[in-house]
């Protein structure tokens, strides 16, 4: 469909037949939203129970880097070597980080209007509600969601093994920022084949099965 919008005779037609301009609109839809890729360090996997020592945002519209949002967030508790080992993150590293409750505004404004996608939001976006109180209702694109739905044949779908696929470099592995840059790739890399899946705006990401 990409390749017939850039056709030089489907554009001379596009000038004469307006209707024809509806496929550039549904096509281009999805490029037009606003998305901020997104993704968090923890103390560990109970929302409820854990906390999030470390936030990342990439903020992008038509494939461009609009903003980028990146902290640190200092724990109410130690954390434990095991979450050093894993993220490298310790807790000289959080001293003197903002607290959760004054990163949670900075972040909101930051997200604000705008598509969260994150790979297994199933994960990130429970922890966020819960810490940042519930305050935000943006619509989620789940890469981990869409893989399976897409690449049906991966041996698994975690990040890496995706970002593999795609033939994209996953570099600093478990940190916020690391994990949201190969998200990003894997995200624009999607997008053509959620295309070819019929669905090219936000309305249609609904299409993606749970």
């Amino acid at each position: 469909m990409i390749d017939l919008l850039e056709d030089k005779e489907f554009q001379r037609l596009e000038k004469i037949y307006p209707f024809l301009s509806r496929a550039r609109e549904e096509v281009c839809g999805m490029e037009k939203e606003t998305f901020s890729i997104v993704d968090i360090e923890t103390t560990g996997l109970d929302y409820t129970k854990s906390e999030i020592i470390e936030i990342a945002a990439i903020k992008v519209q038509n494939g461009d880097v609009k903003d980028i949002y990146n902290t640190l967030i200092k724990p109410a508790a130690e954390i434990t070597p095991n979450i050093e080992r894993l993220t490298g993150i310790n807790n000289d590293l959080v001293l003197g980080s903002p607290v959760i409750s004054d990163v949670a505004p900075k972040f909101l404004f930051f997200i604000e209007n705008t598509i969260l996608v994150a790979h297994n939001s199933d994960f990130d976006i429970p922890f966020l509600k819960h810490h940042l109180q519930n305050k935000f209702t943006n619509q989620i694109l789940c890469t981990l969601k869409a893989s399976r739905y897409l690449l049906p044949n991966l041996a698994n779908h975690k990040l890496h093994t995706v970002a593999k696929y795609f033939n994209i470099d996953a570099q600093n592995r478990h940190r916020a920022l690391g994990d949201v840059e190969t998200t990003l790739g894997m995200f624009l890399k999607m997008i053509p084949l959620l295309q070819s899946k019929g669905i090219y705006k936000k309305e249609d990401l609904q299409k993606i099965p749970g």
